[in-house]
């Protein structure tokens, strides 16, 4: 790794592509800790695809940027993982497209600054939020992965049509597992979530939300680490 005349690292991506709210604000705190907060931009996405896409579509009208990392929570289809892991991905998987291989030397220098990663990791690209145990352990069967999110995939896709790097770096936040509440009731039409919508679905199934919260803090924490680890000269 080349440094700097100050003998400091270069960094390592130049932009964050994360969920808006809860984990783009631990990005930001990880940014802030490493003291990177000037030189990494952070995109705020909503959730979904499409929110996803519009984003990163934004992103590279604003300005050019040549390496990326694509952050925030996963769930977990396979057992080999516990909450609050980050997993580094290797490819993505979307039904009915061919496979998305992230950028090796890229992802092999994400995983290098977090030692307690795990990666080779494959992720599995949905449109909806894989809220039952059922769920999960069907699409791991039916795709063969090892994580599910709604972002990465779609972000990935558009930034390397332009050229630009990829790495996925994703924190499970549920286990395979896990049943969740009824989360896509408080998804709201622009990739934002109805804080009323969310509390009723908390409360409809309170251990499930309960569980929820104390895996959301886990998940928090960790991708703040994560972030700053990976941006820390």
């Amino acid at each position: 790794m080349a440094f700097d005349d100050d003998g400091n690292r270069p960094q390592l991506i130049e932009t964050i592509f994360v969920p808006r709210g809860a984990e783009e604000q631990a990005v930001r705190r990880g940014l802030a800790r490493a003291r990177a907060e000037t030189q990494v931009r952070v995109v705020a996405t909503g959730i979904g695809p499409l929110a996803a896409a519009r984003a990163a579509e934004e992103a590279l009208a604003a300005a050019p940027f040549g390496t990326a990392l694509c952050t925030g929570f996963c769930g977990l289809l396979s057992p080999a993982f516990v909450v609050g892991e980050v997993l580094v991905y290797h490819e993505l998987r979307r039904e009915g497209s061919e496979p998305l291989f992230l950028d090796r030397a890229l992802g092999q220098a994400v995983a290098g600054r977090l030692p307690a990663a795990q990666s080779g990791a494959r992720g599995l690209a949905s449109d909806a939020i894989l809220t039952a145990a059922e769920q999960k352990y069907n699409a791991s069967a039916r795709f063969g992965a090892d994580a599910v999110d709604m972002e990465s995939f779609a972000i990935t896709e558009l930034l390397q049509r332009a050229g630009v790097a990829v790495a996925v770096a994703r924190v499970a936040s549920d286990a395979v597992g896990d049943d969740l509440p009824e989360l896509e009731r408080a998804l709201n039409g622009s990739g934002g979530i109805d804080l009323f919508a969310l509390a009723l679905a908390m409360m409809r199934r309170p251990l499930a939300g309960m569980r929820l919260a104390r895996n959301g803090t886990l998940a928090l924490a960790a991708l703040e680490r994560a972030v700053y680890e990976i941006a820390a000269a």
